[in-house]
């Protein structure tokens, strides 16, 4: 397992130093009831049965995903993969605690307030690396340093995702009169809102997209702020952790090569996405898909040898933010909640 860790990472680092790699609703029919358990092995093979749920619905942002699928790397870690829907009345976390999943996206400060009790979920695996969040407003409209931010409106999303943007507007002192949004830019291009929270991956292309001059937009990025804790990771249940731990790796070690393989095959892999939006009868972008898919790329390896790997550095940062919120109120430990830290 190490090694084809190793070879792709590598494998990444060459491609990287040379320049090869380029850039690039519908709700679950069982939602409301519990699916048969993932742990149960198939009737017509030995593979184990893994219900893997994305934070959102198709799109490149979970390209390494969907080709890990397609290029049989889960098979060759004998895993049978379920790529499960999701919509934004149909949380990931829910589902899994209901037990409609086994591998779910979350983002590290969401993941660790689940635990703020006791340890509820592990992470198995840390996807991004670095935060793609960004603060923006236009410049045209008086925003032209964070300082401007003061009595504001700001559009912020409903999901944990927020918990890193009010957490910094606390650490500057900043109030701004928060307006929920969902997954869209419109209340910002419709003048709604002064500021709007955007992925840098996602939201950030749709204003250019929609005609905003670069020029024009102030942009206050999380990856140079000192707030900069990565988002997706992938997380199980403990207890399914413990029956199912080489699972879990093997899980996590053939996500790596789908990733590794999305971003060396950056055209098919635009493709594929594209092919499983027009299956869900989502409005699908190429041009759109192909930036998202680039930017993922400095998401999630800003540096080869932390492929896939929760640094102690990020989990503290993330668990003495929560403290200074006052979500959080006890120690976690890095080994109980990253437990492939001890292997």
């Amino acid at each position: 397992m190490k090694a084809r860790l190793v070879v792709a990472i590598f494998s990444v680092a060459v491609l990287l130093a040379y320049g090869v790699i380029g850039g690039c609703k519908r709700s679950d029919a069982g939602a409301n009831h519990k699916e048969d358990h993932g742990s149960l092995k198939s009737s017509t093979d030995s593979l184990l049965k893994l219900r893997y749920r994305p934070k959102w619905q198709p799109q490149a942002q979970f390209a390494g995903f969907y080709m890990a699928k397609k290029m049989g790397f889960y098979e060759q870690h004998g895993l049978d993969v379920q790529v499960q829907n999701t919509l934004g009345g149909n949380q990931p976390v829910e589902q899994l605690l209901a037990g409609n999943g086994d591998v779910v996206h979350l983002d590290l400060l969401s993941a660790m307030s689940i635990n703020k009790d006791s340890t509820v979920v592990v992470c198995i695996g840390q996807i991004s690396q670095n935060s793609a969040i960004q603060l923006v407003g236009r410049k045209s409209r008086g925003i032209r340093s964070v300082e401007d931010f003061k009595g504001k409106k700001l559009g912020l999303w409903r999901s944990g995702s927020n918990l890193i943007v009010r957490a910094y507007l606390q650490h500057l002192g900043i109030e701004m009169e928060v307006i929920p949004m969902e997954w869209s830019v419109h209340i910002f291009t419709e003048n709604m809102v002064d500021v709007v929270s955007v992925m840098h991956y996602n939201e950030y292309h749709q204003l250019l997209q929609a005609g905003i001059p670069e020029e024009d937009l102030f942009v206050l990025s999380f990856d140079d702020a000192k707030h900069n804790i990565p988002d997706e990771g992938l997380y199980v249940l403990k207890e399914f952790y413990n029956k199912h731990q080489k699972e879990c790796e093997a899980f996590t070690e053939a996500t790596i090569d789908g990733w590794t393989y999305a971003f060396t095959h950056p055209e098919e892999s635009v493709e594929e996405v594209i092919r499983l939006m027009n299956e869900t009868k989502l409005r699908a972008n190429a041009a759109h898909q192909r930036w998202m898919l680039d930017k993922m790329r400095h998401v999630i390896i800003p540096e080869p040898e932390s492929f896939g790997i929760l640094q102690r550095s990020d989990f503290d940062n993330a668990q003495s933010v929560l403290k200074k919120m006052g979500i959080l109120q006890r120690n976690i430990s890095y080994e109980e909640f990253y437990p492939r830290a001890t292997r």
